[in-house]
């Protein structure tokens, strides 16, 4: 039976990319994190938090407004696109490819006053007050694209905003996204507040996962949340939740699936370009799904089987998944194969070059199979119906959105996961 819900109002700001053991190795590592360290001493918080798979940005956005896992909301990749040919491939940036009713829909509904900062898959989104993460996937520099994020965000709010705090643009992308969800919190006085911060799995990404880089860009997001923590003290009954979507691995390798494809023949070459055939194709760091995109020949799928052999030969790879096992994960339903890297590997989206090289691009990387041990997200909740140190555990990704829902007071049999709140008193 699920539980009555409460009502507060909330703030929920997700970190992406954060692993637990950062703020709990705060001294160990350097870092400078007093609003994580506290929150995480005196609030309710998990051990660990197991994602999704693929372990990456939207699919597990998506799972946390929603409680189902990606074959549930049809949010199967950070990619709209299966053609790898393609120079700017669209993200899944609008909100109206979830298939199940997400959290801002079911406050909508109760009344509720909504707003959201750079959310992953919320554009179009029925949000009162919404900027969403979307950019033009050929910009030079995507968060800088700020025409695309007016042409749909909420109308008037963006030009609102600058005249705000215009000499902030050029600061770094939280302190940005901090100040918005400031502006939108103390104007406007949502009952619920989604908030995107990832500063920390950009430089993750290009650096490692506890580098100097990254670890500065977390404190930077530490700071933001302070901000955000003060404000939620001064309006009362309020419930701040810090989570994120997945964890981090450090990468040294990286291995280029669609070399071996196209070699077995299986993408053509037009005016020395490789061209689409029948199959396409995701990466996704540590994962690559594969999809026959129309009903192969015979000889088509024996290349198939050459290439998967040579891959898995090559070391890169820890593991295929065929459709048996993606349905028991709750994956991908169309993807004949998705490939799980090696530690120590990502998958690129290269053509040319050797099957494998060392890492030019990534030094940290997520999208594996969520079980492994790195890829832990984080949840911590603080409020006036919160158990202070409460130990959670370990829990899935599946558990936060009916966590929040019931926080929130939205009506939990609305929501079309089959998983419980999390027990926060």
């Amino acid at each position: 039976m699920k539980q009555q819900a409460r009502g507060t109002r909330l703030i929920v700001l997700s970190l992406d990319g954060m692993r637990p053991d950062l703020y709990r190795r705060a001294d160990e590592l350097g870092l400078n994190v007093p609003h994580l360290r506290e929150l995480a001493a005196c609030a309710a918080s998990a051990e660990a938090v197991e994602s999704v798979f693929p372990s990456t940005t939207y699919p597990a956005h998506a799972t946390l407004v929603t409680g189902v896992p990606p074959r549930v909301h049809g949010i199967y990749s950070h990619l709209a696109s299966l053609d790898p040919t393609e120079k700017a491939r669209p993200w899944h940036w609008f909100a109206a490819a979830i298939r199940v009713p997400a959290l801002w829909s079911l406050a909508r509904v109760h009344g509720l006053k909504t707003a959201a900062v750079s959310w992953p898959v919320s554009a179009g989104a029925p949000i009162d007050f919404n900027l969403p993460e979307i950019w033009d996937p050929a910009a030079p520099d995507p968060y800088q694209d700020f025409q695309t994020v007016v042409a749909h965000s909420t109308p008037g709010l963006i030009e609102e905003l600058l005249q705000h705090f215009k000499s902030a643009l050029r600061s770094e992308p939280d302190r940005l996204r901090g100040e918005a969800a400031l502006y939108l919190w103390r104007e406007y006085r949502p009952d619920l507040l989604l908030v995107h911060f990832v500063g920390y799995d950009q430089q993750a990404h290009v650096h490692g996962p506890q580098s100097r880089e990254a670890l500065k860009a977390l404190e930077v997001a530490d700071a933001e949340l302070g901000r955000l923590r003060e404000a939620a003290a001064a309006d009362g009954r309020v419930t701040l939740v810090v989570l994120s979507d997945h964890g981090f691995l450090p990468v040294e390798k990286e291995a280029a699936p669609l070399v071996v494809l196209a070699e077995e023949g299986l993408f053509g070459v037009r005016s020395k370009q490789p061209e689409l055939q029948r199959l396409g194709a995701v990466p996704a760091g540590g994962s690559f799904a594969l999809f026959w995109l129309e009903e192969p020949s015979a000889p088509e799928r024996r290349a198939l089987d050459r290439a998967l052999q040579r891959l898995q030969d090559s070391g890169a790879v820890a593991e295929i998944f065929d459709r048996r096992k993606l349905e028991a994960l709750g994956s991908d339903p169309d993807a004949e194969f998705i490939l799980d890297a090696a530690p120590g590997f990502c998958f690129s989206d290269r053509f040319t070059g050797p099957l494998i090289r060392p890492s030019q691009h990534d030094r940290g990387t997520h999208g594996h199979l969520p079980a492994r041990p790195g890829l832990e997200a984080a949840f911590i909740v603080a409020g006036p119906d919160i158990a202070p140190g409460k130990n959670l555990g370990r829990i899935q990704l599946t558990e936060i959105a009916p966590t929040l829902a019931q926080l929130a007071g939205v009506a939990l049999d609305e929501l079309a996961s089959e998983a419980e709140p999390l027990d926060l008193l």
